[in-house]
């Protein structure tokens, strides 16, 4: 007989009950804190039962099913990880009730009256390389929302630095530490012009008298927004300090997602295809994992939300809509951006790719080339597998 241990999952805390497969409820529902002492005690309730098939089951619900997962695996139980879309479908009732109790129920007869994948943890090193990648993309993330606030910043203090330091130079390492040291256009003002020169020579900057020269006569002509001993001026130098911080974190990030990446079977195949750097290479396997977990390409293109979502009513026929973005959100915008380069590369370089051609080829269709590059990530997709796929030959 087969057994089933329902778990409600809730921050801190979950709800618990033991079913079996002819509907008897062995274990009350009752509520187990995610602490040692109560999932030892709910252990050994099971144990005394002295029951042999026991499957687990639970809603993937973002960070808060880690430790029942965790211990339920380190017991050797199998374990059942479902999307909560499968729970909300299986709560569907006429009189729309809900309570912990009940969504264990509903969990426990979701799981004998359908066929679920068990859940395996990955390797460490797939482990540790989505870690990374998670990290990568917070950090990379919150390194945008502070640039935007620099940006403004600047604007305030020294509007000319925008002249001084052109485009995405104003991010530099050099140009942060200047405005760090010399955030507003008075400072600069009051300041010897030996003091600037010096601070250019030492960061080995080729032209640091002309530099600094300039500066000077840009702060002598400036008017900014607020005074020299104004809060917003402390504030921006201590905006490009953390932009320093950040960047310098960022990088020792990415080395470490390439140097695990290094590590693993398919990163050679996946950086032979063109247009695509080995950075970028890290990152797709850090998301996508063991590769040979996906049988085909469908469970590929669903697991990164690229499939598209169909509409059908009646006699009317089906209509391919947009893709249906409930898959992986890294994996979409990682792959789009990757399509675009190839598209852009193989363009400047004349070589005949063949995601150019079908990018190409979409677009004579009279596709948008936003839809267009959609449809190449698809392809992308394929290829990566198909590579992947020969080497488990």
């Amino acid at each position: 007989m087969h057994n089933c241990l329902a778990i409600d999952v809730a921050k801190g805390k979950s709800m618990v009950t033991l079913i079996s497969s002819c509907g008897e409820v062995l274990i009350d529902p009752y509520e187990v804190n995610h602490s040692i002492k109560d999932f030892s005690n709910l252990l050994n309730r099971i144990k005394n039962l002295k029951l042999d098939d026991i499957s687990v089951i639970m809603e993937s619900t973002g960070i808060y099913h880690r430790p029942i997962e965790r211990f339920f695996l380190e017991n050797n139980f199998k374990v059942f990880i479902i999307n909560p879309i499968y729970g909300k479908m299986q709560k569907r009732n006429i009189r729309k009730t809900k309570t912990d109790k009940e969504d264990c129920f509903n969990l426990a007869n979701l799981f004998f009256t359908n066929t679920f994948k068990e859940y395996n943890k990955p390797e460490q090193l797939y482990w540790d390389l989505n870690a990374l990648s998670r990290q990568y993309f917070a950090l990379d993330e919150l390194c945008v929302n502070i640039k935007n606030r620099y940006r403004n910043l600047v604007y305030l203090c020294f509007p000319e630095y925008e002249e001084i330091f052109k485009g995405n130079t104003i991010y530099s390492n050099i140009a942060l530490e200047f405005i760090e040291k010399y955030p507003h256009a008075d400072i600069i003002s009051n300041t010897r012009i030996d003091k600037l020169q010096n601070f250019f020579k030492k960061h080995e900057f080729r032209y640091w008298k002309k530099k600094a020269n300039m500066i000077k006569e840009f702060a002598s002509k400036s008017y900014p927004s607020v005074g020299m001993n104004d809060e917003v001026v402390s504030n921006l130098s201590q905006i490009a300090r953390l932009i320093i911080e950040y960047q310098k974190a960022i990088d020792i990030v990415k080395y470490k997602i390439t140097f695990l990446a290094k590590k693993t079977k398919y990163f050679n195949s996946i950086n032979s295809i063109f247009g695509i750097g080995e950075f970028t290479v890290s990152i797709i396997i850090a998301e996508l994992g063991d590769i040979n977990r996906f049988h085909n390409i469908k469970e590929l293109t669903a697991y990164c939300g690229l499939d598209p979502s169909i509409k059908q009513s009646g006699k009317s026929i089906n209509v391919h809509g947009p893709i249906s973005k409930s898959g992986n959100k890294y994996m979409r915008k990682l792959l789009f951006i990757c399509c675009l380069n190839i598209v852009r590369l193989s363009s400047k370089c004349h070589i005949e790719n063949d995601i150019e051609i079908y990018y190409r080829k979409k677009r004579n269709e009279g596709k948008h080339h936003y839809a267009a590059t959609i449809a190449c990530t698809t392809k992308l997709l394929r290829k990566i597998l198909a590579l992947c796929k020969q080497l488990d030959k």
